[in-house]
């Protein structure tokens, strides 16, 4: 797990995981709210919030529809949209199953032990407009499930919106393919720690510099058995 702020000790990107369903369902939550610094960091905290009420909600296409509505309804007139970008799944610890559904948000990426191969995770899934632009959107979900060993990774645009000192930007297929590189050169079982800060490392020499412009988030899990 990483997570840098671009702008002091505080950001808009949110990383959360819950109890949902007893302790056989645990849901995974990256938001990323528009904007940085301390303005970022309350819709963050709103959001947070939202899940905590919104937690008996199992589907997550449902759940982004409910944070939408609640998003709009909470909105002054005339002031500016607090718009949110959301990747969220819940995992089930008996079957495996692995159900997600996206907000306009980068789409995660599935590690395949089996194959020792980075996939992209929903690629034809409709991710749905931000939260916060208009009422009655609705967010589909897919289903995947993960084997032993198997990881998955969310992360927040700044990882793919990064842009080396000629300004050509990094993009979600280049960071599937460093993922592939980086993963190739650990020893396994691979370590988490040591994945985050290979690719983070990596990521700031393209960028050739230590602070991003973003928020930058990058988040790991792993099925062990």
């Amino acid at each position: 797990m990483i997570a840098l702020p671009s702008e002091g000790r505080e950001g808009g990107d949110l990383y959360a995981l819950f109890s949902c369903g007893g302790e056989r369902i645990a849901r995974i939550v990256l938001a990323d709210a528009v904007g940085h610094g301390f303005s970022a960091s309350r819709i963050a905290a709103y959001v947070h919030r939202l899940l905590h009420e919104l937690h008996d909600i199992r589907d997550t296409g449902a759940l982004l529809a409910a944070l939408n509505d609640a998003f709009l309804a909470s909105q002054e007139p005339g002031a500016p949209l607090r718009l949110t970008t959301v990747a969220t799944a819940n995992y089930d610890g008996d079957s495996g199953e692995f159900s997600y559904s996206y907000a306009a948000h980068p789409r995660m990426l599935l590690w395949r032990a089996s194959l020792r191969e980075w996939l992209p995770l929903g690629g034809d899934l409709e991710g749905g407009l931000p939260l916060g632009v208009t009422a009655g959107e609705v967010y589909s979900h897919q289903n995947v499930r993960l084997e032993p060993g198997d990881m998955v990774m969310a992360f927040s645009d700044a990882v793919t919106e990064v842009k080396a000192p000629d300004d050509t930007q990094f993009t979600a297929e280049r960071f599937q393919h460093l993922a592939g590189s980086t993963a190739s050169h650990l020893p396994h079982p691979i370590s988490l720690h040591d994945l985050s800060e290979g690719l983070l490392e990596a990521i700031s020499r393209y960028h050739n510099a230590d602070k991003f412009e973003d928020d930058l988030t990058l988040l790991t899990l792993r099925r062990l058995s």
